[in-house]
């Protein structure tokens, strides 16, 4: 069986995320309502949202009439990381740990230097997995789960 993540699923997801903050509660995207976006025929893109809606990814609303007339209203953090809106604690670490050792590499004081390079080297290395569930956790705080 062939993937329709990369394909299918995902563009039809960060279609509909994008649609749902362009309308900013306003509406809810309806699944015709990304066609143009993605370039998908409306099955096609049926399809992808009943397997993101089973994956936990969007709230489907199925209405009576086409599939097309079938609307999101609302997605799911998991969602949002995604298409890349929401960054992950792995996505941050490691962007932490790219920022010290730029600030090492821009850094003269040879003391300090050595510091953030042992940071960078810490947080990405032996410690990472600590790092990534004290991340997780303040993330998760901060959307208020």
């Amino acid at each position: 069986m062939e993937s329709t993540w990369a394909e299918r699923d995902l563009p039809v997801l960060n279609a509909l995320v994008q649609q749902l903050d362009d309308a900013a509660g306003a509406s809810f995207p309806e699944l015709r309502d990304i066609i143009e976006e993605t370039g998908l025929e409306i099955s096609e893109i049926t399809k992808a949202a009943l397997a993101l809606e089973t994956a936990g990814y969007i709230d489907l609303s199925k209405t009576l009439g086409s599939t097309g007339s079938w609307h999101v209203k609302s997605v799911s953090k998991e969602a949002r990381q995604a298409v890349g809106q929401w960054p992950s604690a792995e996505q941050l670490l490691d962007r932490l740990v790219q920022r010290l050792g730029e600030a090492a590499d821009q850094e003269t004081d040879p003391e300090q230097q050595s510091r953030l390079r042992e940071a960078a080297s810490t947080a990405g290395g032996v410690a990472r997995n600590v790092f990534v569930d004290v991340l997780s956790s303040v993330i998760a705080k901060g959307m208020g789960a």
